[in-house]
């Protein structure tokens, strides 16, 4: 698996400087922005009531809360970020989990000899760090600011040294399948995404219908559309909704692979192709649209590929790490253009 290379600062490695890129270049205030002139446009337009307009304030709504929660996760750490992660090399250090909740995590080192809040850390991948027990810990700098890496996970999570709270307890270890949670995870937000097209859809329909006929036939529209658009997602033919079920397919299996490419960088996923080689000595071609960075640094860094279940030409498989809270859907067979 991945994990941070011991004498050399966390700016050299691809996989960490491609996450701290992404989160500076990324535009939070611009989605509430569009979304409020849109939806002022659609007032506007239809004179009066828009059910598209309510859908985009609803949307700005989302995307003010997805600022607020950057800004705690991540965006209070960045300013720091590129003096830690170019300062001190990585240390290998031991570590328990003595708190935590919500996206936040109180990390004990080498026995309460520092404290760390850590951020950006959702309840599997602090389940995680408590199974790991050993972390890799950059820093902390003059004002208590850190970086700690889990193995595996090429992304910085920000760190700020507190002082010790008075009774600290250890975070229960279970035995949670965390692939399944990410793959769980996943589904969830392709079905979220669905609902939001769908959502879109039937209020462009209710304002239409609202113009030309009123109330009545634009509720019934609107429902209509809606219901088509709940049955259509469940024929819709995708591999990122099914991964729960491809996990099932069989036990975890490392195959060796080699990278041909991946159309990443800068977005933290993109489309990706392997050659997967069987015991027998051949090859499948391997392939993933939504290929995620996580997974190009571990195939990188060891030249294996963790499937579940057994390979075969034509069908998806799920692939990650086994025990570990992230998993991503591929198919053998070469890349379809769309």
């Amino acid at each position: 698996m991945w994990r941070p290379q011991v004498g050399a600062p966390m700016l050299n490695d691809p996989a960490v400087l491609l996450h701290l890129n992404y989160w500076r270049k990324r535009k939070l205030v611009q989605p509430v922005v569009v979304c409020l002139v849109l939806a002022v446009l659609m007032f506007v337009l239809h004179r009066g009531f828009s059910m598209l307009g309510v859908v985009l304030l609803g949307l700005a709504a989302v995307s003010v809360t997805a600022f607020v929660q950057f800004r705690s996760r991540v965006g209070w750490w960045l300013p720091a970020a590129e003096s830690v992660l170019d300062g001190a090399p990585p240390v290998r250090v031991r570590s328990q989990v003595v708190g935590g909740a919500g996206a936040w995590t109180l990390l004990s080192v080498d026995g309460g000899r520092l404290y760390l809040r850590v951020t950006n850390t959702e309840r599997a991948v602090r389940q995680f760090a408590a199974r790991q027990r050993e972390v890799s810990l950059i820093g902390p700098n003059a004002d208590g600011v850190a970086a700690v890496m889990l193995d595996s996970l090429p992304v910085p999570l920000p760190a700020k040294v507190v002082p010790a709270p008075p009774n600290p307890q250890p975070v229960p270890v279970t035995d949670e399948d965390l692939s399944r949670w990410a793959a769980a995870n996943t589904a969830r937000a392709v079905y979220l995404g669905l609902a939001v097209v769908g959502l879109c859809g039937a209020s462009v329909v209710f304002d239409l219908l609202l113009t030309i006929d009123g109330w009545l036939p634009a509720t019934i529209g609107f429902v209509f559309v809606l219901v088509v658009a709940l049955v259509a997602s469940f024929f819709r033919r995708g591999d990122q909704h099914r991964m729960v079920k491809l996990l099932r397919n069989g036990p975890w299996q490392a195959y060796p692979v080699q990278l041909l490419s991946w159309t990443g960088n800068p977005a933290l996923v993109g489309r990706l192709r392997l050659a997967l080689t069987l015991p027998d000595g051949s090859q499948l071609p391997v392939s993933a649209r939504f290929g995620p960075a996580w997974l190009v640094a571990n195939i990188a860094a060891t030249g294996t590929l963790w499937v579940a279940g057994n390979p075969k030409h034509g069908q998806a498989a799920a692939v990650g790490l086994p025990g570990h809270p992230h998993v991503a859907a591929v198919r053998f067979q070469e890349l379809q253009a769309r």
